[in-house]
């Protein structure tokens, strides 16, 4: 009995639990904020006059800076810590949001997205250092793990939250609380957190300067190309679901806005599924596999769905149908993305997995702004069915990049 208590890991305190709340509540006004242009986004085109282009400029305005800023946000909080950091950057993307409220045109609309990406790119690492600072090594796993099932709530109620509101009281409402919300939670952050920086780790290796010095490190790491092309290649039609999903439906399909409150099911499916693909992928690792295949195989398995992408134009007469293949192509390029990022864990040299996932998602976002400034010209003069065509390609691509680099007969470098 007291072997068992002294190898039992330590109870989460009160507080403990109340911070990993008040991480989440980042995690979903993170979420709102960026998805509420893409549902209002044939709402406020009609409003403001603004073509596909112009839209997919408002998306680039956002993603530019946020995939920029990943590559520094990291080295500001490791340097200033998360109290201060956090609480800046909490305050700037309610400002933005409330900006985007406010607009009156598309240039301000356009300077606001500036501002929300350079403040969100700080938002997922002081995440995860909070959870370095506050939780033992023996409960990271469960409190990273609770953390990704309860911040899916953002995803599930975004759409109805946003229909909701603008039903309510109009499209701005739908930056104006979410924003105000946002602010409150930062104060409530730098009230909070007060611990100690984390002591850094002895045995990290070296990934070089920042900035330029880890994406080269990145780059030339054997045992990383593999998840590094498969990122850039899978990473666009991520984004396009993300930022294309809600205007296809208004646009091709003739949703109201109230319909749209249903595209809380994709997020809702891919959360029960990303633990599904999860669980399989440890089983198989249990039974002997070697860990970058099992993670590998799993992603093949998820590949395997990416028709749909090209289904769902050609379905748009049917409500159900379209939502049912729109909800198969979230869960496949959602849980790629957890999969492919528990490969990461696998591959990265010792002391580089936080180094690596900034890197492979500024050159995942790089990819996807290039991706997102064609889109709006081509939905413009072919429709939407280019480009959903071209995104059912990027996920058995990405499998077949895996295969190269990760193949069963391939030793791991």
């Amino acid at each position: 009995m007291d072997c068992q208590a002294k190898t039992a890991p330590p109870r989460i305190s009160p507080v403990g639990w109340a911070m990993l709340f008040m991480l989440v509540m980042a995690s979903i006004l993170f979420f709102i904020d960026r998805k509420t242009l893409a549902i209002l986004k044939f709402t406020i085109s009609g409003e403001f006059g603004l073509s596909n282009q112009d839209y997919g400029w408002l998306i680039n305005a956002y993603l530019v800076p946020y995939t920029v800023g990943y590559l520094f946000s990291g080295q500001l909080i490791d340097r200033w810590g998360t109290r201060r950091c956090a609480a800046i950057f909490l305050v700037g993307m309610s400002v933005a949001t409330v900006g985007c409220g406010l607009a009156r045109n598309f240039h301000e609309l356009l300077a606001a997205q500036v501002l929300l990406g350079i403040s969100e790119s700080g938002v997922v690492p002081s995440i995860m250092v909070m959870i370095t600072k506050w939780y033992p090594a023996e409960r990271r796993g469960f409190v990273v793990t609770m953390h990704q099932a309860l911040q899916s709530v953002g995803p599930v109620i975004t759409a109805p939250l946003v229909a909701a509101l603008t039903l309510a009281h109009g499209w701005r409402a739908s930056f104006l609380i979410p924003g105000i919300l946002s602010f409150a939670l930062a104060l409530v952050w730098f009230l909070s957190d007060r611990s100690a920086m984390p002591v850094a780790s002895t045995t990290q290796t070296k990934t070089g300067a920042p900035g330029i010095g880890s994406l080269k490190f990145v780059l030339t790491t054997p045992s990383l190309k593999g998840v590094v092309l498969a990122r850039i290649v899978t990473d666009p039609a991520w984004f396009f679901l993300i930022y294309w999903q809600e205007p296809f439906l208004q646009e091709r399909g003739g949703w109201t806005l109230a319909q749209l409150g249903w595209t809380w099911l994709p997020p809702a499916a891919a959360a029960g599924v990303n633990i599904f693909a999860g669980w399989w992928s440890d089983k198989h690792l249990r039974a002997g596999g070697h860990a970058p295949t099992s993670r590998r195989i799993a992603l093949q398995r998820l590949a395997m769905l990416a028709p749909c992408f090209a289904l769902a134009p050609f379905a748009i007469g049917s409500k159900p149908v379209v939502l049912g293949l729109l909800v198969l192509c979230y869960v496949m390029s959602n849980c790629w993305l957890t999969m492919i990022n528990v490969l990461v864990t696998e591959v990265a040299p010792v002391g580089t997995v936080a180094t690596t996932f900034g890197i492979l998602s500024a050159l995942g976002g790089a990819a996807s702004i290039v991706f997102n400034y064609v889109a709006g010209p081509l939905i413009d003069h072919f429709g939407y069915s280019t480009m959903f065509i071209a995104c059912a390609c990027l996920h058995p691509l990405g499998a077949m990049i895996l295969y190269r680099f990760y193949g069963r007969k391939r030793r791991t470098p």
